[in-house]
């Protein structure tokens, strides 16, 4: 089974579009989309029809999916995520603000393998941001990988035993990170974020899984951030949000 996984599209339909060119539909047999669907870029409605049009086998929410839809109220956002948020609940149509609103909750048990989780399989909005997090995240994980969003930043967290060993892609390196599935292992891996990645690293980023070859890989496409930027701009978002576009951060 091979499965495709997107997290944290925000908004972006720019680098939405660049991944789905890299990985077309007969690439794939599963499509997992860890939450945040909405916020901070210009196009929500356009990235919400077009994830839907893909028929995910696993879509969740997240935080920025609650505020924007109406399901939580923006208290707990930073003065630009809350400002973003209220833009896009008059962006956004009534059909997909009922879409949105009505996506579940994390987690959700995929399969044997496999859970999907936005925050933490704990508490969907818990950050996983260092190894202690990782751990908490791990002890209440309910199947062997659990992948999880959120952060913005991908990283795979591999523990065997008490061992736990932490895999970053390379900012700016290889467009794919390989993280090996071994049967004694447990794994809690973030693909990045397609539409406002958050490492330094401005590509879009998502990832992969291959049961057959056991094979998780952290994939990266470049795409016209110019474009997005300038959306942003001529919506009326905050600057500073396409501004760090540019610098994936």
């Amino acid at each position: 089974m091979r499965f495709l996984i997107l997290s944290d599209i925000h908004g972006n339909i720019d680098a939405l579009d660049a991944v789905m060119a890299r990985a077309p539909r007969d690439s794939y047999d599963r499509l997992l989309v860890l939450g945040d669907l909405l916020g901070y870029g210009a196009n929500p409605n356009e990235v919400v029809d077009r994830i839907f049009d893909l028929q995910p086998d696993v879509i969740i929410r997240g935080n920025h999916d609650k505020v924007a839809s109406g399901v939580e109220s923006s208290d707990s956002f930073n003065r630009i995520a809350a400002e973003a948020a209220r833009w896009t609940q008059k962006a956004i149509t009534p059909e997909n603000r009922e879409r949105v609103a009505a996506l579940p909750a994390g987690p959700v048990n995929v399969d044997k393998d496999v859970e999907v989780c936005h925050g933490t399989p704990f508490d969907e909005d818990t950050y996983v941001f260092d190894e202690d997090d990782a751990v908490r995240a791990l002890d209440s994980a309910h199947r062997k990988i659990c992948f999880f969003g959120h952060t913005h930043v991908p990283v795979a967290y591999v523990r065997q035993g008490s061992d736990l060993t932490v895999v970053h892609p390379q900012p700016g390196g290889s467009d794919a990170t390989v993280v090996n599935v071994l049967k004694k292992n447990r794994y809690l891996v973030n693909p990045g974020s397609v539409g406002q990645p958050r490492d330094t690293d401005s590509r879009a980023s998502y990832a992969s899984y291959d049961s057959r070859k056991q094979r998780i890989e952290i994939r990266r496409v470049p795409y016209r951030i110019d474009l997005a930027q300038q959306r942003i701009s001529e919506a009326g978002l905050p600057e500073s949000l396409a501004f760090r576009l540019g610098l994936g951060r």
